[in-house]
């Protein structure tokens, strides 16, 4: 879980499971409302439904469980480019791009150094 003052890793960390969390909703969110000139019934309304949910699985997954960030973040990146097809253009491209930055950030945060991994001298090794 992210704790308070983890420096910037845990503000990487809040800030991928917050996009890919709010990129999820959006995409079912979009798909529930419909747009009135827009209807999202078939399979482009199931497909949000079932995409949304998992990206909101893979955000809170890189909260609760950073160990698993790789795996969520990979997952979130390739559902992202699915919804551009199978979720008409990724909940009007919003819920894309939200889960594919959330995705990235997943992928690029790197835990701090543990004391095992320093020298004697302080130094990372």
């Amino acid at each position: 879980m992210v704790r308070a003052g983890g420096g910037c890793g845990a503000a990487i960390a809040l800030s991928a499971g917050l996009l890919l969390g709010l990129g999820g909703l959006e995409l079912i969110t979009v798909s529930w409302a419909g747009l009135g000139f827009l209807q999202f019934t078939g399979t482009a309304g199931a497909f949000s439904w079932i995409l949304g949910a998992t990206l909101v699985a893979a955000g809170a997954t890189t909260w609760w469980n950073p160990a698993l960030r790789h795996f969520a973040g990979v997952l979130a990146g390739v559902l992202s480019l699915v919804s551009l097809i199978a979720a008409n253009l990724g909940g009007l491209l919003l819920g894309f791009l939200l889960t594919a930055v959330g995705s990235a950030l997943a992928l690029a945060w790197v835990s701090p150094p543990t004391t095992a991994d320093t020298d004697a001298e302080g130094e990372v090794s």
